[in-house]
């Protein structure tokens, strides 16, 4: 029987840390606020964290969100493959000053979602969600914790 469990535990372990697998990733919680909206984020802030997104996801909780970390500001793309959700996109610099949205499409790949200035970090939320909280460019995200990338 403990044989059992741990080799379940591993198992579970392993198919969560699969890049190809489909169940959620791993990932730490942080809450921010944004024009006085608080928001609870998800950070992927690793290459699997970063590569797996908001991937076969089939819901997002209202105000609630994936907040992409990089070890650097540079141009950025993001894409739709195997995103169910429709999303926003917000690019953000490095001192977390929101410099652009984008409104991205479910499930595709031929639109790529290019960030028109160096960034540091994007913020996946539900569509919509950055003007229907009437969140400015220029808005800053203020985090309960400092976050860094991993590589």
């Amino acid at each position: 029987m403990l044989i059992r469990i741990i080799f379940l535990s591993i198992f579970g372990i392993l198919v969560n840390c699969s890049p190809t697998d489909s169940a959620p990733v791993q990932t730490e919680m942080i809450f921010g606020s944004i024009a006085e909206k608080a928001i609870k984020l998800e950070v992927a802030n690793n290459p699997s964290t970063r590569a797996i997104g908001l991937m076969h996801r089939t819901e997002l909780g209202e105000d609630q969100g994936m907040l992409f970390v990089f070890p650097k500001s540079e141009y950025l793309s993001f894409w739709m493959k195997n995103t169910m959700i429709p999303l926003s996109l917000g690019y953000f610099d490095a001192n977390l000053k929101l410099l652009e949205t984008h409104d991205m499409k479910p499930n595709q790949t031929t639109e790529v979602y290019n960030s028109l200035h160096p960034a540091r970090y994007a913020l996946e939320v539900n569509l919509g969600w950055y003007e229907k909280n009437k969140i400015p460019v220029g808005a800053v995200l203020i985090l309960d914790r400092k976050i860094s990338a991993r590589d």
